[in-house]
């Protein structure tokens, strides 16, 4: 053996392969945590891509616009919880609504036959004749007639004052769950300009079903209302 040739050799000759190992190892594990921060993302965009759907509802007098959302992400409303929460917009705008032209106030007021044409033909017209009356039971239009309508009618003759309904926000009291075929139960808030103002309302209101007596609304109609001012 030459000296010093024959004795260069490397104390741990293994010494390469372990480190070219370990550089592998680590590079596998590093991918391994990509691709699972990357499942991860693919998963998250297509939670976020859920959409819920929405009404927009538009006053024929350019109003401000009200949107009405769902959060529970459904892909399909009822047939049931549209016609119920268009009836309630109607009648709100209808209960709290003061025209400066009072036959419109005298229709808007009226009582009418549950079997006449008013409350049964489906053709609406401008004025609609009873229209708060064919909306509800006898209940209601009565509370109505004994406890609103002398305001409404002290305004209109003596002040000469008109409301108009610029904003109707409605939701179940409960979840969407809790409205059914046979009707429900509802808040609404209300925002009304006096003239003076913008007054507010809360209402909570119960809608039934009965197709025999109220066919203009498709069966649905108010069996419960009552409202508080806000401010």
């Amino acid at each position: 053996m030459k000296y010093p040739d024959d004795f260069s050799t490397p104390a741990f000759p293994a010494g390469r392969f372990i480190a070219v190992s370990r550089f592998m190892a680590v590079i596998i594990v590093a991918l391994f945590f990509l691709i699972i921060c990357a499942c991860g993302a693919i998963l998250w965009v297509k939670k976020t891509q859920n959409v819920s759907p929405f009404l927009i509802s538009i006053n024929p007098n350019g109003e401000r616009w009200t949107v009405v959302a769902h959060d529970n992400h459904a892909t399909k409303i009822p047939a049931y919880y549209v016609l119920q929460e268009s009836l309630l917009n109607k009648f709100a705008r209808k209960w709290f609504t003061v025209s400066d032209n009072i036959l419109e106030n005298q229709a808007n007021w009226a009582k009418c036959d549950r079997q006449s044409a008013e409350c049964t033909d489906t053709a609406s017209d401008d004025i609609e004749t009873c229209a708060i009356y064919c909306m509800s039971d006898d209940d209601v239009f009565g509370d109505f007639n004994r406890v609103v309508l002398p305001t409404f009618s002290a305004l209109e003759s003596d002040a000469a004052a008109t409301w108009r309904v610029v904003a109707v926000n409605i939701k179940p009291m409960v979840s969407d769950a809790a409205i059914t075929q046979t009707g429900g139960n509802w808040r609404i808030d209300v925002a009304v300009n006096t003239g003076d103002g913008i007054v507010n309302f809360t209402g909570f209101a119960t809608v039934s079903y009965d197709q025999e007596h109220y066919p203009k609304t498709l069966g649905y109609y108010v069996s419960e209302f009552n409202t508080y001012r806000m401010n």
